[in-house]
């Protein structure tokens, strides 16, 4: 009987040890201070003070801890720091081959005649090749930023326009971002599209225009015929314009490609994923 008893004794001993211990808190203490206001509401005074039974006091601090996680995974998706998903691929096949053109274009075409321009003209006037072409092409994120109803946004597009137009002389130079700290808004209407519920739908590595989608190259075509360059300009020069901001960007990004091609297991899908991760954060913001 005494070994029952002491055998008894023990197992109790070793559960009480097992189970997690939480200190009851102190009468009169607010336990529900961090508690967004009409959550705060539902728990205050005068229940919302510590009463005198322990348990009850607990089960309802543990109600409110899990309301604020859950509060906080919504603020941190609405936010968009957490991305998940991947890009639709049904062209998988196709999209490998075109993937393997552009690469043998990147490194036996476009980067050795980047690598010349980048000789011939110093960075900083690459920079106001940059900034002049990016003003040309305003009216296109200045309409897509009204189609999103982000006023405020297309205020910004508009007051670098002014500004850069006239003190930045044509363009050249960025003193809205410089001295006024308007900065550039990168709107197009594939974030448009994508803003008003259109998904990706397929992945389409395209020749020479690189990583995009079926939304994205809908919003490209879009893009086109919003900008008035494309008929104040004949068909050459709007391609020849495309071709020097290509070359230009190319020029101030050298090495980037590189990296991320040796960094990877496989290419394709890590220019496939980071494309999609990069449009989805220009959709979320």
């Amino acid at each position: 009987m005494k070994r029952l008893a002491i055998v008894l004794v023990a197992s109790i001993v070793i559960i009480a040890g097992t189970v997690p211990s939480f200190s009851a808190p102190k009468e009169g203490e607010d336990l529900f201070s961090s508690l967004r206001p009409e959550r705060y509401a539902l728990l205050s005074q005068p229940e919302g003070v510590c009463t005198k039974n322990p348990k009850t006091d607990m089960q309802r601090l543990r109600l409110a801890q899990r309301w604020e996680k859950e509060e906080k995974a919504k603020q941190a998706q609405k936010k968009g720091k957490k991305i998940e998903g991947t890009m639709p691929d049904p062209f998988k096949p196709i999209n490998r081959g075109l993937f393997a053109v552009n690469d043998r274009f990147y490194f036996w075409g476009l980067k050795p005649v980047a690598q010349v321009y980048k000789i011939i003209l110093p960075e900083r006037a690459r920079l106001c090749v940059r900034n002049a072409i990016s003003n040309l092409h305003t009216p296109i994120r200045f309409v897509d930023s009204v189609l999103q109803l982000k006023m405020r946004k297309a205020g910004i597009v508009l007051s670098r326009f002014v500004v850069n137009s006239t003190i930045g002389v044509a363009g050249l130079f960025d003193p809205a971002a410089t001295f006024m700290r308007l900065e550039k808004q990168d709107e197009d209407a594939g974030q448009t599209l994508g803003v008003y519920g259109l998904k990706e739908v397929a992945y389409i590595d395209w020749p020479v225009i690189g990583p995009s989608c079926a939304r994205d190259s809908l919003g490209l075509v879009a893009d086109t015929l919003i900008d008035p360059l494309y008929y104040l300009l004949n068909g050459w020069l709007y391609a020849g314009l495309y071709a020097l901001d290509k070359l230009n960007e190319t020029s101030l990004t050298l090495g980037t490609y590189e990296d991320l091609k040796a960094s990877a297991i496989d290419p394709y899908i890590s220019v496939r994923n980071a494309y999609y991760q990069y449009r989805r954060k220009l959709i979320q913001e």
